[in-house]
């Protein structure tokens, strides 16, 4: 079809076609090793987050 035969949404449709995928039709399931990789990071997170927060106090704050 040309594109003067082409109505305006067609148009609009073909260019985000052209940019926009379709996601794969089946999801990868969550694998063991990555809920562990995920509640170690957040641990870890959190202890340095305790760490760092009683370092400023002691150092920069000068806390007692």
């Amino acid at each position: 079809m040309k594109d003067k035969e082409k109505t305006v949404e067609q148009i609009k449709n073909e260019n985000v076609d052209s940019y926009v995928k379709p996601t794969s039709e089946a999801d990868e399931p969550w694998l063991p090793i990555e809920t562990k990789m995920v509640v170690i990071s957040l641990s870890t997170g959190m202890i340095a987050l305790v760490v760092l927060a009683i370092l400023v106090h002691m150092f920069i704050l000068g806390g007692q």
